[in-house]
């Protein structure tokens, strides 16, 4: 296809964006407030072409096509806050943690390849519905060139029959599922703890189920908010208990 091809549906792709920014500043307007709005679509616009990938979006995950038992357990998709995500990324960076990230309920990739920008050299994400695990490999294979040193997978299955492996070290969520999903990958990670003892961080975005892992013996290191809304909270592990 040449450059004048090319042009002709240059504005096309101009408005297909403005109606994905338009419609999901939408979708927050009616949830929550204008002034979390703005702020959210000035940081999709600046995260999408920042990163190079096509994630802000929502979907109802009950409404997908997906085999699974705990279809009624998932919420809708929406991708974490580019603003919340890097603030969180960098503060696990700072930290010195190594190994692998994982990304349970990974959705479009967002997580993924923001943590390969963040030097991730090994980075899994976990999605069960085909359609979102094939807008992922889509997102993830246009940046593959950018980290040639970073290995990806993207697996589509339930996140409760995800092995954890002994080089797991970094474990992220948007609430992607209630604690009826919740509770066996809290009680999946203590065990893979116990079998291989290491140091580990969770970063948890909207942490609807935090109680689980306070309740599990986790360590909260930093609960951080944003116009009331917005807010995560990182955990870590204590190898000697």
């Amino acid at each position: 296809m040449t450059s004048e091809h090319l042009n002709l549906f240059e504005p096309l792709i101009v408005a297909m964006a403005i109606f994905k920014y338009a419609r999901y500043f939408y979708f927050i307007l009616r949830n929550w407030n204008i002034q979390l709005a703005c702020f959210t679509i000035w940081h999709e616009i600046r995260g999408e072409r920042k990163y190079h990938i096509n994630t802000t979006d929502t979907n109802d995950l009950r409404k997908l096509e997906v085999k699974s038992e705990n279809k009624e357990s998932a919420f809708i998709y929406q991708p974490a806050n580019y603003f919340m995500l890097e603030k969180a990324l960098n503060f696990i960076s700072e930290s010195g943690a190594k190994g692998n990230l994982v990304d349970y309920g990974c959705g479009q990739g967002r997580i993924m390849a923001v943590a390969a920008a963040f030097n991730f050299k090994k980075i899994t994400g976990i999605e069960f519905a085909p359609k979102l695990c094939e807008a992922a490999q889509a997102n993830i294979d246009h940046i593959r060139n950018r980290y040639p040193d970073t290995a990806f997978q993207i697996l589509c299955c339930d996140a409760i029959e995800y092995r954890i492996l002994p080089s797991d070290c970094v474990f992220t969520f948007f609430n992607p599922f209630d604690e009826r999903v919740m509770l066996p990958v809290v009680r999946k990670i203590l065990a893979s703890l116990k079998e291989t003892p290491r140091s580990i961080f969770i970063v948890y975005f909207n942490p609807t189920e935090r109680e689980l892992f306070l309740s599990a013996g986790f360590e909260e290191v930093w609960h951080y908010e944003k116009m009331s809304y917005l807010d995560f909270s990182i955990f870590t592990w204590d190898m000697e208990e």
